[in-house]
């Protein structure tokens, strides 16, 4: 037992031992270790001498060496010269609704006849004479103003010529007959009271020939065609007939002519019709100039408020790559569509070939004209939070420093982004200064994160 506990003890009396030696090994090591010079100092100077730092409560300088490590590369800012495109968007061509011409019959009738238009192409044989090369009005001939389209044999019409014809002969016989009673009763060889009642026949006479005659013009008669009726009267009135006689065939022909120049668009009648004031015989149409309807979406709408007007836009085909249709936006819509959140805005572009067809799909391009009072900057110059926009200028390109700018962007576009000239936040801007590009968001960490030395001075 004894020998146990000896060995024991000399066990304990090694172990201490040891533990001192190593504490005293480790102590020894730290001393040595810091009589030596730190490795750390030069690099840790190194690192000072090529530190971003604030020089002031919006610039911040960067040495030159860190410069060229970020690829710091700087743009020119320059005042806007060039009309921007606007976003295209989509439409289709219409009819002018303003040129539609809807030819209607004055009169109720018959159709007894068509017009004719010519052969777009010649002949094939050139012995035939000129009017086999005719073919009545069809739908897409164009028509000339006030030429024939039809002819309708009206039975209402030839009757109210009659009723003038009988109203203006009737009125001439019973002045005639006033004529003499006057002659009579200054010769004592009549009564008063029987011119008195000439007198009134010839009234009533007259009240009759112009209330057909008002009516007749009212159905739009020409003066001339009046006057044709009442020559017809003074032949009827004439005793021995030598007076020339009006045409039958022409007494209830209602002629049917176009108002204007224009296209025939559809034809609803034929020979042998019946047709009403109401019908549409014929829809006629200037092709020549062609309604745009298209639709803009309720954000641009603004833009397009605020464009000069008129608003010139141009039209394209994807049918005709490279050829380019101008026209004018002439109305913006005021209701917005609740599904697609687009308004309507119509337009019209000249159409002189009429290459162009009614239906077509088109894109539309807008134009904004250049504003002088407006910077020009490429998009990766601007730097953006949701907060605020700011970009890097540099004042002096001999020095690193540069200044931080807020700035409020007015739009968009793929030619970069544009800052109005005389707005507050804008105008410390001018042409020519250099706007950092790559490495701007470097730069606006590290506003955010270095002191501000003009803080730190007031505290």
């Amino acid at each position: 037992m004894r020998a146990s506990v000896s060995k024991l003890l000399r066990v304990a009396r090694l172990a201490a031992c040891a533990a001192v030696a190593v504490v005293t090994a480790g102590s020894a090591a730290w001393v040595a270790e810091a009589k030596k010079p730190s490795p750390t100092a030069e690099p840790a100077n190194a690192a000072k001498a090529e530190a971003v730092a604030r020089v002031g409560a919006d610039r911040v300088a960067v040495p030159a060496a860190v410069v060229a490590r970020m690829g710091l590369t700087t743009a020119e800012v320059r005042v806007a010269h060039e009309p921007t495109k606007l976003p295209p968007f989509q439409g289709v061509l219409a009819l002018d609704n303003d040129s539609m011409q809807r030819v209607h019959a004055r009169f109720a009738g018959e159709v007894v006849e068509l017009g004719t238009a010519r052969d777009a192409g010649p002949a094939v044989d050139s012995s035939l004479p000129t009017p086999l090369r005719s073919h009545p009005v069809r739908v897409g001939d164009t028509v000339a103003a006030g030429q024939l389209l039809a002819v309708v044999w009206s039975k209402d019409l030839g009757e109210k010529k009659s009723e003038l014809v009988d109203a203006v002969s009737k009125l001439k016989a019973d002045e005639l007959v006033q004529s003499r009673l006057r002659d009579l009763y200054k010769q004592g060889g009549t009564a008063e009271r029987s011119l008195n009642d000439a007198d009134r026949v010839v009234q009533a006479d007259r009240v009759a020939v112009a209330r057909v005659e008002r009516t007749l013009k009212s159905w739009r008669l020409t003066d001339a065609e009046v006057r044709d009726l009442w020559a017809e009267a003074a032949r009827l009135a004439t005793p021995d007939g030598d007076a020339p006689k009006a045409d039958a065939a022409d007494w209830a022909r209602v002629e049917v002519r176009a108002t204007r120049a224009g296209t025939v668009l559809n034809k609803n009648v034929g020979v042998g019709d019946i047709v009403d004031t109401a019908t549409d015989l014929f829809k006629l149409g200037d092709l020549t100039r062609l309604t745009v309807w298209a639709h803009v979406y309720e954000d641009d709408l603004p833009v397009f408020a605020a464009l000069p007007k008129p608003v010139a836009w141009k039209v394209t085909l994807q049918s005709r790559p490279g050829v380019a249709y101008a026209g004018t936006l002439d109305q913006v819509g005021a209701i917005i569509d609740p599904g697609q959140h687009t308004a309507l805005v119509a337009g019209t572009i000249a159409n002189p070939e009429q290459d162009l067809k009614i239906g077509q799909f088109v894109t539309v391009t807008v134009e904004r004209p250049a504003d002088r009072g407006e910077f020009v900057v490429p998009s990766v110059a601007v730097v953006e939070n949701g907060a605020e926009s700011v970009v890097f200028v540099q004042p002096d390109p001999a020095t690193c420093e540069f200044r931080r700018c807020p700035v409020r962007v007015l739009r968009r576009t793929r030619d970069g982004l544009f800052l109005r000239r005389d707005d507050g936040a804008a105008a410390t801007l001018r042409a020519g200064d250099r706007v950092v590009l790559s490495g701007s968001l470097l730069l606006n960490e590290a506003m955010a994160t270095l002191p501000n030395p003009a803080a730190a001075a007031a505290e």
